[in-house]
């Protein structure tokens, strides 16, 4: 599998876990600034994400595994902490 498609599945899961709850919040009345430039900006990373894959060539894409390995692990327990989060109800 290419390198790109990981990278940019990795940040469209850090957004999505990052908008998440601050969409869900939204929804709820809580009309915070913190709450509405999460929202924004989990948003923004999940578009951007679609975009750089289908705009990006992938045999020129170049990212070393260590740093492959780092994102795709932030996603992996950033998206636990969420699921956690979110079954806890806090």
């Amino acid at each position: 599998m290419e390198r790109l498609y990981i990278y940019n599945g990795a940040l469209a899961v850090i957004g999505f876990s990052l908008g998440f709850p601050a969409v869900r919040s939204l929804i709820d009345g809580d009309h915070s600034i913190p709450v509405l430039l999460l929202a924004i900006g989990g948003s923004g990373m999940i578009v951007t994400a679609g975009y750089e894959s289908l705009r990006t060539d992938p045999e020129e894409f170049n990212i070393s595994a260590t740093a492959l390995f780092a994102v795709v692990g932030a996603a992996c327990v950033i998206l636990l902490g969420t699921i956690l989060s979110t079954v806890s109800g806090i």
